[in-house]
């Protein structure tokens, strides 16, 4: 069995009011472009990407009022979501986290498959540290499948 790593940095996430009105900006001021468009349904979220070198810079924009997105911005208005590292044998990883105490959100890998998403095949597993395991940063696991 493959010893499970972190592989690099996947995702640095911004939670936004208006996601356009953030690609519209990071362009202009920048010269980026964010290519990759797709809708999380279960998360109530929609996302706008742009890959720079092996990561993602992505913004984040809430779909419903009562989604997390717009509670983290209400909270704790727009800005740094998330990171997400890119990992090997994410099965073997949670265990070893559960063993450890580390507090996972959900408690269990979620699966998602969209060709939209620009990972690999658009089939990826991922799952949530909780700030408070985490030095009181979100951090997110992701293994492509």
């Amino acid at each position: 069995m493959e010893e499970p790593r972190i592989e690099g940095i996947e995702e640095v996430v911004i939670a936004v009011k208006d996601a356009d009105r953030s690609v519209a900006y990071f362009e202009d001021i920048f010269g980026m472009a964010f290519p990759f468009c797709w809708g999380i349904p279960g998360e109530k979220v929609r996302v706008r990407s742009a890959r720079i070198s092996e990561t993602q810079l992505q913004f984040i924009e809430s779909t419903d009022p009562d989604g997390v997105v717009a509670k983290f911005i209400r909270e704790k208005g727009e800005g740094l979501n998330h990171i997400a590292f890119r990992v090997t044998n994410l099965k073997e990883m949670v265990k070893r986290l559960k063993e450890k105490g580390v507090k996972l959100i959900p408690e269990e890998i979620v699966t998602v498959e969209n060709s939209d998403i620009p990972f690999r095949s658009g089939k990826a597993e991922y799952i949530f540290i909780h700030p408070k395991s985490a030095c009181g940063v979100l951090i997110e696991l992701v293994e492509a499948k």
